[in-house]
């Protein structure tokens, strides 16, 4: 009853606050959405290739130096909070996933290069952050049908293709790799969750966001979850309606082949219906092939 009442609660919230800049976002955007691709173009397009999803959450540092080691042997989706710090190690990622509406989120591109990545954006991206981009842009439509204003923007230009969105930019990446056929589908710095004192990677943009200072103010929406050593941690109601999203999309979404779906944050609270690895030990093991 807890987790339909947390999800009832994030996807009003979530509504509320972005009913009308999604609208706004998407007519500022018409233009170059009709001039570029859709997420449609990558259907299969990587089958049975090794994904390496990689998200900005505190485990990152522990691993970001293995992922070099996987650059040209995998396709590698960087989170936009991702970006910066996949950079600084010298890590050039395929393709950064966005899904925020939010001029705030532009901080995650300014100031570096994006030429040799695709950005993979909603529909309903601030504008402002495709004024930033240089690299290529595939465009998607968030695939909400119980929220109606995103429902009457992908009807206006239904051709593009739709990810769905699990409350984390981390379950379009998801979302993206299992449409494009990649296997397995490997997660990295995916914590949903605060393991150690800190909010996100050293590198990232928001790196100096204090634990504690979070927990004082988000005091009323935080919840506690097991993690993948057993231990009690707290997180937001919103990224545990996350949590569920992926159990939801790990055992319902079927396609024809292997889903091999890996979690290899070594922290965090995503530990159902996934295998549970060292990202080194995944890189030996599938990232070989050029």
């Amino acid at each position: 009853m807890n987790e339909d009442r947390h999800i009832q609660e994030v996807k009003s919230a979530t509504t509320l606050r972005f009913n009308d800049l999604w609208r706004q976002n998407f007519q500022a955007n018409r233009n170059v959405i009709q001039k570029n691709p859709g997420v449609v173009a990558l259907a299969q397009k990587f089958k049975g290739v090794p994904a390496i999803i990689v998200g900005a959450g505190p485990s990152l540092d522990k691993n970001i130096n293995l992922l070099g080691r996987a650059q040209g042997h995998s396709l590698i989706l960087a989170s936009d909070a991702a970006l910066k710090p996949l950079l600084s190690h010298g890590v050039l990622p395929s393709i950064v996933v966005s899904l925020d509406p939010q001029e705030e989120i532009a901080k995650f591109f300014q100031g570096v290069s994006h030429r040799g990545m695709t950005l993979v954006a909603p529909s309903i991206i601030h504008p402002r952050v495709l004024d930033l981009w240089q690299g290529n842009v595939i465009f998607f439509h968030k695939h909400a049908p119980d929220i109606p204003v995103l429902v009457e923007i992908a009807n206006q230009i239904p051709g593009i293709g739709r990810l769905t969105p699990g409350g984390s930019v981390l379950s379009i990446a998801y979302d993206l790799a299992f449409q494009s056929g990649a296997n397995p589908i490997i997660f990295t710095g995916q914590d949903l969750s605060y393991p150690q004192k800190k909010t996100h990677s050293r590198d990232s943009e928001d790196a100096n966001i204090g634990l504690g200072a979070t927990l004082e103010k988000q005091r009323e929406n935080i919840v506690y979850e097991t993690d993948v050593n057993g231990r009690s941690l707290p997180t937001l109601k919103s990224m545990y309606v996350s949590k569920q999203w992926f159990d939801w999309a790990f055992t319902t979404w079927k396609r024809p082949g292997p889903t091999e779906i890996i979690n290899c944050s070594e922290a965090g609270i995503l530990t159902a219906h996934c295998s549970l690895m060292p990202l080194s030990e995944a890189i030996y093991k599938y990232c070989k092939k050029k």
